[in-house]
């Protein structure tokens, strides 16, 4: 009895032990048809318009991978915003429901997709901004939320005007960085809410002189209503963008703005009107003098509104600049268009000899801000691409020109009109001498601002940059 219990225990000790230790075999599987996607993050799934129920993620996450098991059955693995990860067992009819909303996703993007996927990178993603947005949140708060507040609370007295500057430039700090503990925030919406926020301070600005806000608190509410809602609505409006897409929404909004301006101002919208008073009105016979009246007159407001009109329909068409051109538009490409259009309008705005609020100085300059972006994506965005801190090293390298122009005319003790100009056109060499000293990589052909950086296998992927120093790998 003894000799045959134990063998027989060991052998169920062994069958139950090999039991426990059996490997379940799981291997990665591409999302689409084509067999190019096998990682979605949350840019991509917000591009391909992924919702459920076909897409059964509704909580923030990093990434989501597909697996098949050994058994036939698929898996979907996701890495949430905390590190731990979530397995959806799949079954054929949602697996079925998940690749066809991403391949029509795909189909969706129109010519520019198929575009995309066709030079071998597979589709935009937008890396993870990191501290990049806190600290545009908290500028914006030092700059845009803080003032907006200490005007809303003016009438009060100057301690609690100071104390509300305070509390809402370091409560914009929380509140960002506790959004982005709980979501994946990408740069191109760390960029495009920064923008959205200034220009949306700026757009309160503009509407409180269209109204004729009366007193600092109401000029505050609109200031602080207007950045707070142009930051909420760039953050919406770039997900799903790349990095030169937000940038190019940027771009155009400016442009758009700034031109619509100038167009008005040349028109005379901003002309002052002059005015002859006599100097006693009870003695006529002490003559008279001329004064100039600059009140915004209708005109002027009607011009406002088409400009803050242009900016936000700038904000929807800028995208297809990166999006449809037949070249790579990155964000850094868009920071040189910027410089360049701002040069320009500096340099013709300074050639006019007439008074600095006359029309002919806004036509000259208006000229010259659209000759400039546009000579620049000629010869700058067309030849190469740039990252980010290229662009941002151009820039300086613009005022770093400037500055040395304007010593220039210092020097030489011209008067501001000359000074304005060698200003100008010392930027302008800058800006090309900085360019030279960068040497941007050569344009790498219509990406949708990705900018190709040098390859190498990774377990089937392919490294490549996007805009700003940013790095995202896809899988083929």
């Amino acid at each position: 009895m003894l000799t045959l219990f134990v063998p027989h225990v060991g052998v169920s000790c062994a069958t139950q032990l090999h039991a426990q230790t059996a490997p379940v075999i799981e291997s990665l599987v591409a999302f689409d048809d084509a067999g190019r996607v096998t990682v979605v993050t949350p840019t991509l799934a917000a591009r391909l318009g992924l919702t459920a129920p076909a897409w059964p993620v509704t909580t923030g996450f990093r990434e989501a991978r597909l697996y098949l098991t050994d058994s036939g059955t698929h898996v979907l693995s996701v890495q949430r915003i905390d590190g731990t990860f979530a397995r959806y067992a799949l079954s054929n009819e949602a697996t079925t429901a998940i690749r066809r909303a991403i391949t029509d996703g795909v189909l969706a993007q129109g010519r520019g997709g198929e575009r995309f996927v066709g030079t071998g990178t597979g589709l935009d993603v937008s890396q993870p901004a990191g501290n990049t947005f806190v600290r545009n949140q908290t500028v914006l708060g030092l700059i845009a939320y803080g003032p907006a507040t200490a005007a809303l609370l003016s009438k009060t007295n100057g301690a609690v005007a100071g104390g509300g500057y305070l509390l809402a430039a370091g409560t914009s700090f929380f509140i960002a960085a506790n959004l982005g503990k709980q979501r994946t925030i990408t740069r191109a919406q760390a960029s495009r809410t920064a923008h959205g926020g200034t220009r949306g301070a700026l757009m309160g600005l503009g509407l409180a002189a269209i109204i004729d806000t009366d007193g600092a608190p109401a000029r505050g509410a609109l200031v602080l209503g207007s950045a707070v809602g142009g930051s909420m609505a760039g953050f919406q409006h770039a997900r799903g963008l790349s990095d030169g897409e937000a940038a190019g929404a940027g771009l155009f909004a400016d442009l758009g703005a700034v031109a619509t301006g100038g167009i008005g101002g040349a028109a005379g919208a901003f002309r002052g009107r002059t005015i002859v008073q006599y100097r006693d009105p009870l003695r006529p016979e002490f003559g008279t003098f001329t004064r100039t009246d600059n009140t915004l007159r209708n005109a002027g407001k009607a011009t406002i509104a088409a400009a803050l009109g242009a900016n936000i329909v700038g904000y929807t068409l800028g995208p297809r600049y990166a999006r449809r051109a037949g070249y790579n538009v990155t964000a850094g490409d868009v920071t040189m268009v910027f410089t360049s259009a701002l040069l320009g309008a500096a340099a013709l705005g300074s050639l006019p000899s007439e008074r600095s609020n006359s029309p002919a100085v806004y036509g000259a300059a208006t000229v010259g801000l659209l000759g400039g972006a546009w000579l620049a994506d000629r010869g700058f965005v067309r030849s190469a691409d740039r990252t980010s801190a290229d662009g941002t090293l151009a820039q300086l390298g613009a005022a770093a020109g400037a500055l040395m122009g304007a010593g220039v005319a210092t020097l030489g003790s011209a008067d501001g009109q000359v000074t304005f100009g060698l200003a100008s056109a010392g930027g302008l060499i800058g800006l090309l001498a900085a360019d030279q000293i960068i040497g941007p990589a050569k344009d790498a052909g219509p990406l949708r601002g990705v900018m190709q950086s040098t390859s190498r296998a990774l377990d089937g992927r392919l490294t490549v940059s996007l805009g700003p120093l940013t790095t995202v790998r896809f899988t083929f």
